[in-house]
């Protein structure tokens, strides 16, 4: 894979499709379980280098993010940074499910037109099979519903931190994931 990247740590098999899609990726570093990404990246290179983990936030925790601290929350997503690293996390909330069927209502588009159920459940049962980082349904799907609001914010929040790396400032990054709802007053900061 001539356009993979190691230092984004998606936790499922839809978060990863997500993150090919929106980055234009052949390649991410999947992990199966929000464990296994917080490991991931606290291991080897990545230790003290670049890395961005992207978990669901619709299990128990069974991993700390002590040294983290959130940066933003909306609907669906919410940005935390390490106190001391260049690591960054996104949880999405519930899951990247809801997200994709979310952005789907909201921009009056209908999953049937991707062969997608427009139920959480079944759709679920598509998303869990470990082939669906690769589903063409979803990855077309992902395409369509990439300028709902929080599709967007998810796109521009990944595309700075691809930029910038090790420099990223925080206020930029605040900047990012707000876009135009910063001017207009309508954020919603935790």
């Amino acid at each position: 894979m001539a356009n993979r990247v190691n230092h984004i740590f998606p936790e499922c098999f839809v978060d990863t499709n997500i993150m090919k899609t929106l980055l234009h990726l052949d390649g991410v570093n999947h992990q199966h379980g929000c464990s296994k990404v917080m490991s991931g990246m606290a291991s080897g290179r990545f230790a003290d280098g670049f890395a961005i983990g992207i978990v669901d936030d619709d299990k128990k925790k069974t991993y700390d993010c002590g040294e983290f601290l959130e940066l933003c929350r909306s609907s669906h997503l919410i940005l935390m940074k390490h106190k001391v690293k260049h690591h960054y996390l996104i949880f999405v909330h519930e899951a990247a499910e809801d997200l994709l069927l979310s952005s789907a209502l909201e921009l009056n588009i209908n999953m049937s037109d991707f062969s997608l159920p427009d139920s959480l459940e079944e759709l679920k049962e598509i998303t869990k099979n470990n082939e669906s980082d690769k589903e063409p349904r979803i990855r077309k799907l992902i395409n369509y519903i990439r300028g709902a609001s929080e599709m967007a914010r998810l796109e521009r929040i990944l595309t700075y931190l691809q930029s910038n790396q090790y420099n990223v400032n925080s206020d930029e990054l605040i900047h990012e994931f707000w876009g135009d709802e910063i001017d207009s007053g309508t954020k919603n900061r935790r």
